[in-house]
């Protein structure tokens, strides 16, 4: 069985037209063609195996192993691989305050990055309060 599935994406009507064409012309007992199982694992995607096989007619664990088969392959295939960003780039904020209230209580304030503090508000508190 080939390990590629056909571009186009087939729908389970075309397959099974294929499967009904192909066994009106077949000789008896004749396997049934890569190309009509290839087409059949390919609906696996969208379909059971059980739905795929009942209106295919078609041996439920053979579909079972070609669609495992090609899940597997699938997977060996697929290369995955970490790439690194940067991070986002933010503006620096930095910030000293320094204050001194009329009872000489003094408050140093040291920010760097972005502050979630409301500033004027803790000012605000320093000036009015004695500590």
């Amino acid at each position: 069985m080939p390990h590629t599935l056909p571009v186009p994406l087939t729908s389970l009507a075309t397959v099974k037209l294929q499967f009904k064409t192909w066994r009106k012309t077949r000789k008896q007992k004749s396997r049934i063609p890569d190309e009509l199982w290839t087409a059949a694992v390919s609906l696996s995607d969208r379909y059971s195996i059980h739905c795929i096989s009942k209106a295919l007619h078609v041996n439920h664990t053979a579909l079972r192993d070609r669609v495992s088969s090609y899940k597997t392959n699938k997977n060996q295939h697929t290369h995955s691989c970490f790439i690194e960003l940067p991070p986002p780039q933010s503006p620096v904020f930095e910030c000293l305050v320094e204050m001194e209230n009329r009872f000489g209580d003094k408050m140093r304030m040291n920010f760097s990055g972005g502050v979630g503090l409301d500033l004027w508000a803790l000012s605000q508190n320093f000036w009015e309060k004695r500590s």
